[in-house]
C-alpha cells in the first residue's frame, strides 16, 4: 500500500471518527439531558418510572429486530457498493414488522397490570406512548445497523435511542416552558418518546432514500455492479446470523431489560431511579466505545475477510487505546466530584454517589478493552459471544439478585458492574486465543502466563 493511500485511509478514519464523536455525543448528552428533565419534573421518583418504560421498550425492541441491526451491518459492511445491500435491508423490515407490531400492542393492552406488578404509579400512563413507538424504535435501529455498513456511522448514531431521547427531552423542556401544566404529566413522557421515535424513524428513511440516489446500482438500475448475485448473501444465511446475533444481544436483554425490571421489583422508585441516573451517567463514560464499536466493526469484517490480521490487530489496539484516553477525564470527575455532577438532576439525587463511582470504574474497565466483543462478532465467532455474554449476564442476574436484596441499590451497581467488567475480560481473553489479538493499554497478561493463541484455522 503506497504511502499516500494510507495517508488517505488514515484521514478518512480520523474524519469519521470525529463526525461520529459529534453525533454520538449529542446522543448521549440527549439520552442524559432527557434524564434531567424528568429528574426535575418528577424527581428520583419519576426517573424510576422513566427507567422502566424505557427498559420494556428497549426489551420490545430487541425481541423483535432479532439481531438483524448487527447482520446488516456485517453483511452490508462486507461490500457497501453491492445493490444487494437493499435486499437485505428489506428481509430485515418485514420480519422486524412482524414482531414488533403484535409486541407493540401486547404492551399497551399490559400496561395496568404491569403497573401494578412493579408497583410504579404513573407507570400506565408512560406505556400508552412507549408502546405505540415500539415499530417506529425498530425501525430506527435496523437503519442504524445500514448506515453503519455503508460507513455512514455518524448518521447510524442519529437512527438510535439516544437521538428519540434527546428529541423526547426537548419536546418535554419546551412543554415546560411554554405548558408546564400539562409537561408535568407521566403522560406525556410516553407520548414524547412516541413523537420522537416518530421524527428519528421518518429522518432516518429519507436519509437512506437520499444515500440510494446517489448509487450507481440506482441510477442504472443495478448495472455495473461488481457483486453478481451468486456471491450475494443468501436469505437462508442471513436470518441464520441475525439469530446468532440476537443470542448474544439477548445477553443485553438480560442486562439492560430484566436487570433493570428486577431492579424494579425490588427497589423503590426513588433507588430505581438513583441506579439508573447512575447507570446512564455511567454511558456517558462509556459513549466513546459506542462511536467506535459505530465505526469500527465494519471495518473489521472487510479486514478479516480479506485476511489483514495486522491492520485488523493495529485497528483493534487504536479503538482500545483512544476510548481509554478520552473516557479517563470523565471517569475521574465521576470518582472525585460525584455529587456536583448528580446535581444536575434536581434535588434528591445525591444518594446514588456511591452508586455512581462504582459504575464509572466498571466503564472505564469495559472502555479499556475497546470492542473485543465485536472482534468476535465480525470475524465469525459470533457463536462464542454469544455465549460469554449469555453466561455473564445470566450470572449478573443473580448478583442482581442477591445484591440488591442485602445491599439495596448499591448492590445494584455492584451486580452491573461485575457484569460489565466479567463479560470484558472474558471476551478479552477468547481474543487473544482465537485472533492473537491484545487490546487492553499495558503489558499482555495472557502472553506473560504462557498462554498462546491458538492457530488461525
Amino acid at each position: 500500500m503506497s504511502v499516500s493511500l494510507k495517508q488517505r485511509l488514515r484521514g478518512d478514519l480520523a474524519l469519521t471518527l470525529a463526525r461520529t464523536f459529534t453525533a454520538r455525543a449529542i446522543a448521549a448528552l440527549g439520552a442524559l439531558g432527557l434524564m434531567v428533565v424528568v429528574g426535575r419534573l418528577h424527581g428520583p421518583a419519576g426517573v424510576g418510572v422513566l427507567a422502566l418504560a424505557q427498559s420494556f421498550l428497549l426489551g420490545a425492541g430487541l425481541l423483535s429486530k432479532s439481531g438483524m441491526d448487527n447482520a446488516l451491518m456485517r453483511y452490508v459492511g462486507q461490500d457497501p457498493d453491492s445493490h444487494e445491500v437493499m435486499r437485505y435491508f428489506a428481509w430485515a423490515v418485514k420480519r422486524a414488522m412482524l414482531s414488533a407490531f403484535p409486541v407493540a400492542f401486547l404492551l399497551l393492552l399490559l400496561r395496568g397490570y404491569f403497573e401494578s406488578l412493579f408497583s410504579s404509579a404513573g407507570l400506565a400512563e408512560m406505556l400508552i406512548g412507549v408502546s405505540l413507538a415500539v415499530p417506529f424504535y425498530v425501525f430506527g435501529y435496523l437503519l442504524s445497523g445500514f448506515f453503519k455498513g455503508v460507513r455512514k456511522s455518524a448518521t447510524a448514531c442519529l437512527m438510535e435511542n439516544g437521538a428519540i431521547a434527546l428529541y423526547a427531552g426537548g419536546i418535554l423542556w419546551v412543554g415546560m416552558q411554554f405548558a408546564p401544566e400539562i409537561s408535568e404529566s407521566l403522560l406525556m413522557v410516553g407520548y414524547a418518546y412516541l413523537t420522537a421515535a416518530i421524527l428519528v424513524a421518518f429522518q432516518g428513511g429519507l436519509q437512506l432514500w437520499l444515500w440510494c440516489r446517489k448509487q450507481t446500482w440506482y441510477l442504472h438500475n443495478a448495472e455495473g455492479d461488481v457483486v453478481s448475485r451468486s456471491q450475494a448473501v443468501e436469505k437462508k444465511q442471513f436470518f441464520v446470523t441475525s439469530r446468532a446475533f440476537f443470542a448474544a444481544t439477548f445477553a443485553g436483554f438480560m442486562q439492560n431489560v430484566l436487570a433493570v425490571m428486577l431492579a424494579g421489583w425490588l427497589l423503590i422508585s426513588a433507588d430505581l431511579g438513583l441506579f439508573k441516573t447512575s447507570q446512564q451517567i455511567g454511558m456517558l463514560i462509556a459513549f466513546i466505545l459506542l462511536v467506535i464499536n459505530a465505526i469500527f466493526p465494519p471495518r473489521f469484517a472487510s479486514l478479516y475477510h480479506n485476511g489483514n490480521m495486522k491492520g485488523l490487530s493495529r485497528l483493534a489496539r487504536l479503538g482500545a487505546a483512544l476510548g481509554a484516553v478520552v473516557a479517563m477525564p470523565l471517569v475521574l470527575v465521576c470518582l472525585f466530584f460525584p455529587v456536583w455532577v448528580l446535581g444536575w438532576f434536581g434535588s434528591g439525587f445525591e444518594g446514588a454517589a456511591p452508586l455512581l463511582r462504582i459504575i464509572a470504574v466498571a466503564q472505564l474497565v469495559n472502555v479499556s478493552t475497546g470492542s473485543v466483543g465485536f472482534l468476535l462478532n465480525m470475524t465469525g465467532h459470533e457463536r462464542l459471544m454469544r455465549n460469554i455474554a449469555l453466561t455473564c449476564n445470566a450470572l449478573g442476574l443473580g448478583a442482581f439478585f442477591v445484591l440488591i436484596s442485602m445491599l439495596g441499590a448499591v448492590g445494584a451497581a455492584m451486580a452491573l458492574a461485575f457484569v460489565l467488567v466479567c463479560q470484558n475480560l472474558v471476551a478479552l481473553f477468547f481474543v487473544w486465543r482465537r485472533l492473537g489479538i491484545w487490546t487492553l493499554p499495558g503489558p499482555n497478561v495472557f502472553a506473560l502466563l504462557g498462554i498462546r493463541p491458538a492457530p488461525l484455522s
